[in-house]
């Protein structure tokens, strides 16, 4: 059995995966300092060994990670995942083999490992707080010279205003729960905004369609820059048939239709991740890799 961890903005998902079978799943809240995130995760460790028969610990992590070292760049929700090597400080402590990979890439290897498209060229978009993606190229994930291709929250994009801002702050429910407070003063949890939004409620309804078009508009250039014969949409809201529908919507109307964009929801939504740190830790452990 093997232990795995998706961290996350706002929580850390934890599973224990057997035989590609996810046998026991729960989350904790986010730990505000490294030195409460490290003593979550030696308890959660101590824990499961004393349990089950913990043969590796897999990670899921935001952030550029170089999954050779264990170390984490860039910028994430996170800001003290990228100052410490905890997944180094794991394999050192328990003994036991450890892997790490970013998120966005985990859950390619999921639907790479678990579920064989036929298509060999895919784009993932994996939409959360903020958005991740990873870009596939016969059937490989592509890294890039900084380890970050496919970082597709990154990319420019000019709002309403007219001012420049990023792919992930326009085109997420929950910087849509943001703006709603900071422009109306309303506090309202995501799936509730986007419940008033197909309700057709004010302010919901005109900010969440700006969030739809802010979307469309990130995948119509990535379908233009990579042209992939299907992009994946991963993250929570993956798993909203009415998300999927509505944006496939907008996707028919002009200037979008133009890039003939096919998408569809990864297989297991929320668990991708789960199951591509799984995936990435039983090569690592065939390799003999070590951090």
């Amino acid at each position: 059995m093997y232990l795995i961890f998706d961290i996350g903005g706002s929580s850390t998902k934890i599973g224990i995966i057997k035989d590609k079978e996810i046998i026991k799943k729960y989350s904790i809240e986010r730990k505000e300092t490294l030195k409460e995130f490290l003593s979550m995760l030696e308890e959660q460790v101590e824990k499961n060994i004393s349990t089950y028969n913990i043969k590796g610990v897999g990670f899921s992590s935001p952030g550029t990670v170089d999954s050779k070292t264990g170390n984490i760049y860039g910028l994430s929700a996170i800001d003290y995942i990228h100052k410490y090597n905890f997944a180094k400080h794991i394999q050192d402590k328990f003994k036991l083999p450890v892997a790490i990979e970013n998120d966005a890439n985990c859950a390619a290897l999921a639907q790479m490992f678990m579920d064989e498209p036929k298509e060999k060229d895919i784009a993932f978009v994996i939409v959360g707080t903020g958005i991740g993606g990873a870009i596939i190229k016969n059937k490989q994930i592509i890294r890039g010279r900084r380890l970050e291709a496919g970082e597709f929250g990154y990319m420019l994009l000019k709002n309403i205003e007219g001012e420049y801002t990023n792919f992930s702050r326009l085109a997420t429910i929950p910087n849509v729960v943001s703006r709603i407070k900071e422009k109306y003063n309303i506090v309202e949890k995501p799936h509730i905004v986007l419940e008033k939004y197909f309700n057709k409620v004010e302010p919901f309804y005109s900010e969440v369609k700006n969030m739809f078009q802010y979307m469309c508009m990130g995948l119509y250039n990535i379908q233009y820059i990579y042209d992939p014969q299907v992009i994946y949409i991963g993250g929570g809201i993956s798993q909203s048939e009415k998300y999927i529908r509505e944006l496939k919507k907008f996707l028919r109307q002009e200037p979008f239709n133009l890039a003939d964009i096919n998408i569809r929801p990864v297989t297991f939504y929320n668990d991708n991740n789960l199951y591509g740190a799984y995936s990435n830790l039983l090569k690592s452990i065939e390799k003999g890799v070590r951090l």
